[in-house]
């Protein structure tokens, strides 16, 4: 092939089930993949890597650190669409392995795409990342060894199909992007400052993950898991996360925007840092109800995105371009 094009899915983090360690292992993540936004470029070799369009800089850096690390040749890529950075849907990742799959297609590079990831040091902690690219649907992985943290990419657990009439309703505040950006980018200082969770509360998110949240996507339950995912994403920001951000949110606008949110459809969950804010809704029609709301809401509170996006159960695929 001359020329391909990637699309790869965003992903929202649910959150961690054990920062404890004391059973041997860390974090263990939950997730969603969704289908909006995502990233769609088009590849093709070139002498010097160029990257036009929005997030071009990200997928510059992607392409060359591969392209260092792995003695390849060039490639330019042309970006479509774009997944935002720095918001918690997985843009960085996103972006490594769309340009680990384009030299795969491109060149017969043979590329793993475990060993992209691991090169550039994406999928170490939360693997969500990695299994949304490859695999789709909601995602539990198994977090990683104490005292191996960066050396390899955390186990799939657990993967559920997730049904099609599903809709996730994302809300991003623009006004709160630079209080988690300043976060970002001193990211590992403050994970490495965090003292360990209590033994008390690993075990309660253990549980309710194990004996409600698991059991609710395996029955397509919509407001168990809704119930669940409140509690275990709240419980995580109010008796953890909380000294690193403003309280059960990353910041008071946030806080205010998963008020609307659980509001209008009965739960809410903050996808890492923030500032992206979701919930789910049965159908296509009740998302746009709850869209609308978001959006009427964001006019008076400095604007920003609201995506309504069904769930992605297929991960990223590589096309021939002009194949659909």
């Amino acid at each position: 092939m001359d020329k391909v094009v990637v699309s790869a899915p965003a992903h929202l983090h649910a959150g961690n089930i054990d920062l404890e360690g004391s059973l041997g292992r860390l974090y263990g993540t939950l997730g969603f993949t969704i289908s909006q936004p995502r990233l769609v470029a088009s590849f093709e070799v070139c002498g010097e890597t160029r990257a036009e369009g929005p997030q071009a800089g990200l997928l510059e850096w992607a392409i060359e650190g591969l392209r260092s690390a792995y003695g390849l040749p060039g490639l330019c890529a042309r970006i479509h669409q774009a997944i935002p950075r720095g918001v918690g849907l997985g843009a960085t990742t996103a972006a490594v392995l769309a340009a680990a799959s384009a030299y795969n297609a491109l060149t017969a590079a043979g590329i793993d795409l475990r060993d992209a990831a691991l090169e550039l040091g994406r999928s170490t902690v939360s693997a969500l990342g990695f299994y949304s690219f490859t695999r789709g649907g909601a995602l539990l992985d198994g977090g990683f060894p104490a005292g191996e943290k960066g050396l390899l990419i955390p186990p799939l657990l657990a993967r559920y199909e997730l049904p099609r009439d599903w809709r996730f309703v994302v809300l991003l505040p623009a006004a709160a992007a630079p209080y988690v950006r300043e976060v970002k980018e001193r990211e590992e200082s403050v994970l490495e400052e965090l003292p360990p969770m209590s033994p008390r509360l690993a075990e309660r998110l253990s549980r309710l993950l194990l004996m409600k949240l698991l059991p609710a996507l395996a029955e397509r339950n919509l407001p168990v898991l809704l119930e669940a995912l409140t509690e275990f994403n709240g419980r995580l920001g109010a008796e953890y996360w909380s000294s690193r951000q403003a309280g059960v949110y990353c910041c008071g606008l946030v806080e205010e925007a998963a008020g609307i949110l659980r509001g209008l459809a009965g739960g809410v969950a903050q996808s890492s840092w923030g500032p992206a804010v979701y919930t789910i809704a049965p159908s296509p029609w009740e998302a746009r109800r709850v869209a609308e709301a978001a959006r009427r809401w964001l006019r008076g509170r400095g604007g920003g995105y609201v995506y309504v996006s069904p769930p992605d159960n297929r991960g990223a695929r590589v096309l021939a371009a002009g194949t659909s």
